[in-house]
This record gives C-alpha cells, sequence and structure tokens, in this order.
C-alpha cells in the first residue's frame, strides 16, 4: 500500500491531488499528518521525496541528479572501464535493457556512452521519485535516450524485442554492516517492503535468459556465485563482477 502525500502550502491542491492519484494514494495537508510519525511521501517546492520513521538517516530521500554532477564520472572512472568491457566493442550505440533501474547510476553510465536504454524499476514510489529527479535535473540532454518504465523485468520479458545487450543488477544479499553504511540502499529496502514486492533475482534471471539479444550481463559481488554455470566470460573488479552470457 503506497503511504499518503504530504503536501506543502506553496503547492497548489490540484497538483497534489494528480500526482497522488498517479501513485495510486491520497493526498493530505501537513496538518492532516496526526499521530505518531508515519511513512509518507512529500511534494514542496524543491520536488517529491519519501519518510520513513524508522530508517537509520533523518533526512527524506530523494533523487538528485544535480549534486555531485560535476564529479560523477570522475569518481566511477573504474567503474566505466568494466561495464565497458563488459558490453564490448561496438561500432555503433546500442540498444540496451536495464532491467532494475534502482538509482540510474548505471543507466546514466550507459547513456553518457550514448547508448539508447529502456530503464525498468518495478516499484512505483521509486519510479515517480526517479521521475521527478529528471524534471528537476539541469542536464535534460542526457536522458533524451532513455525510456523509464514502471515494470517488473520479468513481466515485460515478454514483449522485450531488438535489444542488444541485457544488463541486470539485481539487490546485492543485504549484510548489516552494508545496510548500515548506505542510507539510499536502506530507503530502498524500506520502498520495497511497503510495497511488498518480492526479490527473487533467480527467477528475474531464468525469465530474463528467454530475451533474443546478442548478450546479457548480469552484475555480481566479486566472490558471489554466479546464476549460471554457462557463463561465456567475466569482467572483474575490486569489489565487483559482471558475468556476460552470449
Amino acid at each position: 500500500m503506497i503511504p499518503p502525500l504530504v503536501f506543502s502550502q506553496t503547492i497548489h491542491n490540484e497538483l497534489a491531488k494528480e500526482v497522488a492519484r498517479n501513485l495510486g494514494t491520497t493526498a493530505i495537508t501537513s496538518e492532516q499528518l496526526v499521530g505518531q510519525p508515519q511513512p509518507h511521501l512529500n511534494l514542496s517546492e524543491d520536488g517529491l521525496s519519501f519518510f520513513h520513521p524508522e530508517a537509520r538517516s533523518k533526512n527524506k530521500f530523494q533523487i538528485d541528479f544535480n549534486s555531485g554532477s560535476t564529479g560523477w564520472r570522475i569518481k566511477r572512472a573504474d567503474h566505466e572501464k568494466l561495464i565497458k568491457k563488459a558490453l564490448g566493442k561496438s561500432d555503433h550505440s546500442l540498444n540496451i535493457l536495464d532491467c532494475t533501474a534502482g538509482m540510474l547510476q548505471d543507466t546514466l553510465l550507459f547513456l553518457s556512452l550514448g547508448h539508447q536504454v529502456t530503464a525498468l524499476e518495478q516499484s512505483k514510489i521509486l519510479f515517480h521519485l526517479l521521475q521527478d529527479g529528471i524534471s528537476r535535473s539541469k542536464d535534460q540532454h542526457i536522458f533524451k535516450k532513455l525510456d523509464l518504465l514502471n515494470t517488473r523485468a520479468s513481466s515485460y520479458a515478454a514483449q522485450a524485442k531488438n535489444f542488444d545487450v541485457i544488463y541486470f543488477d539485481p539487490m546485492y544479499p543485504t549484510t548489516k554492516k552494508k545496510a548500515l553504511s548506505s542510507g539510499q540502499l536502506e530507503y530502498i529496502s524500506k520502498i520495497l517492503e511497503i510495497e511488498s514486492l518480492e526479490n527473487n533475482s533467480i527467477k528475474d534471471f531464468e525469465v530474463l535468459q528467454l530475451i533474443s539479444a546478442r548478450k546479457m550481463v548480469v552484475k555480481r559481488p566479486i566472490k558471489a556465485e554466479p546464476f549460471s554455470l554457462q557463463t561465456n566470460y567475466q569482467v572483474s573488479g575490486k569489489t565487483t563482477r559482471f558475468d556476460v552470457y552470449l
């Protein structure tokens, strides 16, 4: 069940109702949010955000593609080399299906390399947070080749066609140490929990293998077992590995 959308006085009532309707929830004012703190979405002049009282971070969760934008490629330069190697050489832009949009981190890398990307996000809350973040981005050009869809990869598989690469980045197994180190990961876990969305990576992998494509790239922790023994080759970094299936 999607939690209520709380909107500030600076937001027009009809706009709040429209956003809430798209999310499948109700719009209320901050004055109507009474009692114990509860999970809710927040719409203000700063955009759309999500709050959960049980999250360790007391800040609202919002997707912002503007902060740190000048350095994100530099910070992920080594990771970009791994992805480029996993994708392989090509004399034309690729049509990539990113089955797990998440925070669009890898999607942004694909787009920066000039590829066309269809990104799938099963969470309705995260999907709308992404849309809001994209609408506020100062660099609209990078998103021109992005088609963002609110659907689960296993549901989309039957209609998927004409893709060069299937990219699958399932959620890593959560450890206590990792959960404590990332407020964003914790918030995403809370969102998936609220929406009762299952994380069945092996089932999704089996369905995605049925899609006709030149290759499938699966992102895994460096020490994790591959989903299949039919891996054609692997591209490994210090903490991450890409299993490639042709």
